[in-house]
């Protein structure tokens, strides 16, 4: 794969993983005072969690391949 393309892929994971974090920080945050955080909060966590999961999954995948699987 070229480099180029690991490149892409390097720059979603990091993207999904920072928009994670913020989902993390503000669930942290939403947690403070004992109170559920709101639907809405909690749904966004679980897509940010898909989103890095995802862009993870392509990341080393590709890495794999480039590395011909040898690690």
């Amino acid at each position: 794969m070229a480099t180029k393309e690991l490149r892409v892929l390097r720059h979603k994971y990091r993207t999904a993983y920072t928009a994670y974090m913020s989902c993390v920080h503000a669930l942290s945050d939403a947690g403070e005072n004992g109170d559920r955080p709101p639907n809405d909060l909690l749904e966004a966590e679980a897509e940010a969690l898909s989103a890095l999961m995802a862009a993870r999954g392509s990341f080393l995948a590709a890495i794999l391949r480039d590395s011909g699987g040898h690690g």
